[in-house]
């Protein structure tokens, strides 16, 4: 029997050890609309980071 989408779905949130409460939702949620805005240098500076730390492997 072929998986359906939502099956597939279910079944990486799964193995990704996911919470499907709406209270995680909500955590979450709120964590990203609390977050700092970062400046146009703070991202750049990020983006440096990430390629020099991605480039060390």
């Amino acid at each position: 029997m072929k998986e359906s989408q939502l099956d597939k779905f279910r079944q990486a949130a799964r193995e990704l050890k996911t919470d499907q409460s709406d209270a995680a939702f909500e955590a979450v949620v709120n964590k990203i609309a609390h977050a700092p805005k970062l400046t146009q240098e703070q991202i750049k500076e990020f983006l440096r980071r990430q390629r020099n730390e991605s480039g060390k492997d």
